[in-house]
């Protein structure tokens, strides 16, 4: 072996190094007198083998003609065995530990002469001495000569021996911190300091008594805190290299492991921000997210440069990446030590999780998670990283029959017998669930059903699920919050109605959001972190899908344990095990789907074609338009949202996809098997919103919309899913005064309900904001003060957002309208919807059109999205569409609020400007029809002006044609106005009772007193014309 080779030839020094080579690699015995015994041949070795490991001797004259050689002369020893000059075997003992307790070492090295020495030579600290000699006794392990080896064995047992003695022992060694001196050990790269320190505690541990493994914790402990100490001087970025492989370390030793559990147990379990102050914790904590809120952020000093924030993306990825690996390897090792360190570690991930179960509830209210209280949001993040490392093996592809094991129960098992049926998590049994709980006759709950039992990969899906919930659902809802208020931040820059002393203030805001973004999508978009929650996520598709779709009997498991096919929609009964689901996997789901479409690069191309989107479209459609599967509407709603999440690129992506991405996306919709359920279960949760009874906020209902309608529009463009739209339109006109109104019937009233009131909320915002923008271009505002200025600004912006959105959800409800009148006109000339539509198109089409169009006149139209010629256009289609029903016709003549013979010709006057000539000889015809059944209609008016109230439809004033008595507050209504407001409402307008239309009676005693006072009010009008 050559000097440059020998590993350890810069701690024993060079002339030991060489002296090694060429002497015993080549099994030649150290040079003696030809005339010496073997005995004293063999001691002089070891002599020259303590010497070279050691750096001591008891011979004063050790270095005569060694220059460069330096040894610790053991003064006291030397005497004590006098005239022997070689340390042998039994005085090695003596004299290691004597070495070891020596003080002003220096002044003992050989040669007196010395003034600089070497550090190996003088080393003080026991461990980092005992360490080196260790490494120079390692040269010797090649010499096959027996007392060679043994003598190797003999020094190696000492070294450990005497290192045990230190721990035990400590007060021996004053000045010595070896917690200290142990950390240095570990921070040292060479794995050589690993294999010391494990054999130091399988030393430590050769009597496993009760006794040595608290002697142990007591020495460990110390170590561990410095290493915690370690991570919370560091970010994530520069982690010193040792902290994970050590942690690994305590982690894979069976006595180390309990320790190291021991240490990472919180002072209070049930605060969750205390998990994060252990060294798991510390680890966990380690992100681009700060810790907490008084953190600024470290990464992202400039979030404007995309070359500087890509550079940190990159760098934060690879230093997150190692992170989660390694912690992965470490939870993976705890979980394989056995069964009582299997369950502390698990018991530690569901206390924790259930100790920060605030975070999510804080994130519904739109409120940051109080540190004070949580952990932060990296912490959380990569937790689930973790965790999701850990469901791989059982989500390799969304069909993954693994998956099948986990047993739905889990959450409903209750927390008094969560130890008995091997359940960790205990928070989950109060979670909101897909169904809720049953109840007997006497109104009790039900006991939810549960497995005797739960395997691992049951508590590992739904801890994670549970974690996910906290921590990437939180967080995706972080961003995108951040991302709306930068979005209006810079909008506010580029205005120039902003005052000038809030411009500095706002770049200042905007620059500290774009920090925070910046952070919360760094983290967010870990490369293999995002891979495996797709993969995790495909799964569970598979798996809540075929739980769904079936009962399984139970009680060891109601695990689904084998796939079955899915045929929608769905007609067994819903499975009691949805009641044990909770809502946030179905959520979580969703966020994922969402997030990739909110935030670019969440997604990629490989996850569309590796099978996410397939399995999630075909669980949107089992949960989506099945409120007995999924009681929640808005969680309904969210699954539409999800859906428009699923679309190929569409006008309104901020990013969009690549031609590849949206060409996978278009197939989805073509190839799903389960495809033409979409329109129906669009249709369904479109209505399911306003039809539940359950609360749901007026604008809320409109966001929920929203998305439907880009759906909508999509499918419209592909036929299988237009013919859809047909046939259920069909089904409508044949029912239209069904029990049950069909869904397409419900789905066109809300729509028309929809349109009014965005149209009027609209105008009304567009006439506030030309009055403010007046105000200020006419210098009113110049006489106020700088307070009422900033609130005439802050109105004008707000007014602004209002106008916006309310234009935009408007336009896509109109451009429903028109798609649906070209469709099935006869729908929407029947008599009971005839009146609304004409009236809503009269109403816009005058303030458009009318003198008063000029209110709406602002600046910057397109900044708030109105497009009134648009309007104009579209409203003009519906009348040419709808214009050859007589129905409709004679609708929007009897509409007195806003027709006038007049109202077409503005139109027309309009067309001609804004480019819609084409449409005017239809709509000329459409004004001549109206024109004519308005003479007719007057006429008609004037006969039975004098009608009796009793005669009147309490609601319309109008007369009554059909005239039916309302079960519970026994009112007389026009059939026609009951059948239009049970479509929206199915109570009875009068004292709020449940109402359905085959409660209604017939009055039939009064139809025909209607019908005969008519005729008579007809026939006098012909006599008198006559006369």
């Amino acid at each position: 072996m050559s000097q440059q080779s020998n590993p350890f030839a810069g701690l024993m020094g060079t002339s030991e190094a060489k002296s090694l080579t060429e002497d015993y690699n080549s099994d030649k015995t150290l040079e003696t007198n030809s005339d010496q015994s073997l005995d004293d041949k063999n001691v002089q070795t070891i002599n020259n083998i303590v010497e070279d490991v050691f750096h001591f001797t008891i011979n004063p004259l050790a270095i005569k003609g060694q220059s460069n050689k330096q040894l610790v002369f053991l003064e006291e020893l030397a005497q004590a065995i006098s005239p022997r000059i070689f340390i042998d075997l039994e005085a090695l003992e003596q004299a290691l530990f004597e070495r070891l307790l020596l003080q002003d070492i220096e002044q003992y090295v050989l040669p007196k002469s010395q003034k600089v020495f070497k550090e190996h030579v003088i080393q003080k600290q026991v461990f980092i001495y005992l360490f080196s000699a260790m490494q120079n006794l390692q040269s010797y392990e090649q010499i096959e000569t027996n007392p060679i080896k043994n003598a190797v064995k003999k020094m190696k047992e000492l070294i450990f021996r005497n290192a045990v003695t230190a721990l035990k022992q400590p007060a021996l060694f004053e000045g010595q911190d070896f917690s200290i001196q142990l950390v240095d050990l570990l921070r040292n790269v060479d794995p050589q300091c690993h294999v010391f320190f494990m054999d130091l505690v399988k030393a430590f541990m050769s009597e496993d008594t009760e006794e040595t493994q608290s002697q142990l914790r007591e020495t460990m402990i110390p170590v561990l805190n410095r290493i915690h100490t370690d991570v919370n001087k560091c970010n994530i970025i520069n982690l010193p290299i040792y902290i994970l492989p050590s942690i690994q370390l305590f982690a894979s030793n069976p006595h180390l492991a309990p320790i190291l559990m021991d240490v990472v147990e919180p002072k209070n379990p049930e605060i969750g921000r205390f998990y994060e102050d252990t060294v798991f914790g510390a680890l966990l904590g380690l992100s681009v997210l700060p810790r907490n809120n008084s953190y600024s952020q470290h990464f992202f000093d400039n979030p404007m440069d995309p070359a500087a924030t890509s550079m940190v993306e990159t760098s934060v990825w690879s230093a997150a990446s190692h992170l989660t690996n390694n912690m992965h390897k470490t939870f993976l090792t705890l979980l394989k030590a056995g069964p009582p360190i299997k369950s502390r570690l698990l018991t530690w991930i569901g206390k924790c999780l259930k100790a920060n179960v605030s975070r999510g509830k804080l994130a519904n209210m739109g409120a940051e998670p109080l540190t004070a209280t949580t952990v932060s949001d990296g912490f959380m993040l990569n937790l689930g990283a973790v965790l999701l490392q850990l469901c791989q093996p059982f989500c390799s592809h969304p069909d993954d029959p693994k998956a099948l094991k986990i047993d739905p129960t889990y959450c409903a098992v209750s927390p008094e017998e969560a130890t008995a049926k091997s359940v960790h998590l205990t928070c989950l049994y109060d979670e909101t669930c897909l169904l809720p709980a049953k109840e007997d006759e006497n109104g009790q709950t039900v006991k939810r059903p549960t497995a005797d039992a739960y395997n691992f990969v049951t508590e590992c899906f739904f801890m994670t699920q549970k974690c996910i919930d906290l921590g990437v659902r939180v967080s995706a809802e972080k961003l995108w919050r951040y991302g709306q208020e930068l979005a209006r931040t810079q909008r506010a820059l580029g205005d120039p109605n902003t005052l000038p002393h809030l411009m500095e203030t706002l770049r200042t805001r905007a620059q500290h959001l774009m920090k925070r973004y910046l952070s919360l999508r760094c983290a967010l978009l870990e490369s293999d972190s995002l891979t495996n929650l797709h993969r995790l996520q495909a799964t569970a598709c598979t798996w809540l899908a075929q739980v769904a779709a079936r009962n399984v009997a139970g009680p060891a498991s109601f695990a689904p344990a084998t796939a079955v096919p899915i045929e929608l929609p769905l007609t067994t009964p819903p499975p009691d095990t949805l009641r044990c689901i909770p809502e946030f996997v179905l959520e979580n789901i969703v966020v994922l789907i969402t997030m990739a479409r909110r935030t670019v690069g969440a997604i990629t191309e490989e996850a569309d074609v590796a099978g996410l989107l397939q399995p999630a479209l075909t669980l949107v459609l089992i949960f989506m338009g099945d409120s007995t599967r999924t009681y929640n509407p808005h969680l309904r709603a969210r699954l539409a949202e999800c859906l428009e999440a699923m679309l190929p690129n569409h006008p309104e992506d901020q990013q969009p996809l690549s031609n590849i991405a949206s060409f996978h996306r278009e197939q989805l919709f073509k190839e799903n098997p389960h495809r033409l359920q979409l329109v129906p279960c669009l249709l369904e949760v479109f209505v399911g919103i306003e039809m539940t009874g359950q609360s749901v906020q007026f604008e809320q209902k409109f966001n929920y919309r929203r998305p439907m309608y880009l759906v909508m529009d999509f499918l419209w463009g592909i036929e299988e899913h237009r013919e859809v739209f047909t046939h259920l339109a069909d089904e409508a006109e044949a029912n239209m005064e069904a029990v049950h109104p069909p869904i397409f019937l419900r789905f066109v009233n809300l729509l028309i309900n929809d349109a009014i009131f965005l149209l009027d909320e609209a105008l009304g915002n567009m006439a506030q904001i030309r009055t403010l923008q007046t105000e200020q271009e006419s210098g009113a505002w110049d006489s106020l003060s700088a307070q009422e200025r900033a609130a005439r600004v802050s109105s004008l912006s707000h007014t602004g957002t209002l106008a916006r959105f309310d234009n935009l959800l408007g336009r896509d409800t109109v451009r429903a309208l028109v798609r649906l009148t070209a469709h099935a006109p006869k729908l929407f000339a029947h008599d009971t919807l005839a009146d609304r539509v004409a009236a809503m198109l009269n109403y816009f089409l005058m303030h458009l059109v009318g003198p008063n169009k000029k209110n709406f006149k602002v600046k910057d139209m397109k900044e708030y999205e109105f497009e009134p010629a648009r309007t104009v256009l579209d409203i003009c289609r519906m009348y040419v569409q709808l214009g050859g029903y007589p129905r409709f016709c004679a609708a929007v003549s009897d509409d007195g609020r806003s027709y006038s013979p007049q109202l077409f010709q503005l139109a027309e006057d309009v067309l001609v400007r804004i480019g819609g000539g084409a449409l005017i000889t239809s709509l000329r015809e459409v004004a001549a029809r109206v024109s004519t059944i308005a003479e007719q209609r007057q006429r008609e008016e004037e006969i039975l002006a004098n009608a009796p109230d009793e005669f009147l439809d309490p609601i319309m004033s109008t007369i009554m044609l059909d005239p039916v008595v309302l079960p519970s507050s026994r009112t007389t209504v026009d059939r026609t106005t009951i059948a239009r407001h049970l479509l929206s409402d199915q109570s009875d307008p009068f004292n709020r009772s449940p109402l359905s239309m085959d409660q209604v009676k017939s009055n039939t005693e009064l139809k025909g007193r209607i019908h005969a006072w008519i005729a008579e009010q007809k026939q006098l009008s012909q006599n008198t014309g006559t006369s």
